[in-house]
């Protein structure tokens, strides 16, 4: 039985969960694709043909089978033309990043900042909400500045 192709809907996120470590590279017509097995959150079974900025993006997170991502098709003005493009945002890593201990001696800003962003993803996963990369960062400058005014 072949899964269904995924089709992003302009301005509807879908939240996905890979099934696989790695997707399936070939190449075509159009040069090289990048297809990614995943399930949305009803269990839905899904192929995904990722473009190379998406697979960029799994990969440097290094996400895995199990690790969920959200995916939405926003609208983008380019001169006078309307396009679209693809958002990428992590829910779930397969492997927790590591908080960097403050340096002795500095402002310790840097380690402020990295822990408001590792606390704004915790507050999204914990809260099961589906969030944009931008709304996540607000969530993190949120946190930053008020612990840097408390710092």
């Amino acid at each position: 039985m072949n899964k269904p192709k995924l089709e992003l809907l302009l301005e509807k996120p879908i939240q996905l969960t890979l099934l696989k470590d790695k997707p399936y590279i070939g190449n075509n017509n159009y040069g090289e694709f990048y297809l990614y097995s995943a399930k949305d959150e009803q269990g839905i079974e899904y192929s995904y043909f990722a473009d190379a900025s998406v697979h960029n993006l799994i990969q440097e997170h290094k996400l895995k089978a199990g690790s969920s991502f959200v995916l939405q098709r926003v609208a983008v003005m380019n001169g006078k033309k309307m396009s679209s493009k693809v958002e990428f945002s992590i829910i779930g890593e397969a492997e927790p990043q590591a908080v960097v201990p403050p340096v002795p001696g500095s402002d310790n800003l840097k380690a402020i900042l990295l822990q408001c962003l590792v606390d704004a993803v915790e507050v999204v996963k914990s809260a099961g909400i589906q969030f944009s990369n931008d709304e996540l960062q607000k969530l993190a400058t949120t946190l930053f500045i008020q612990r840097a005014r408390n710092a």
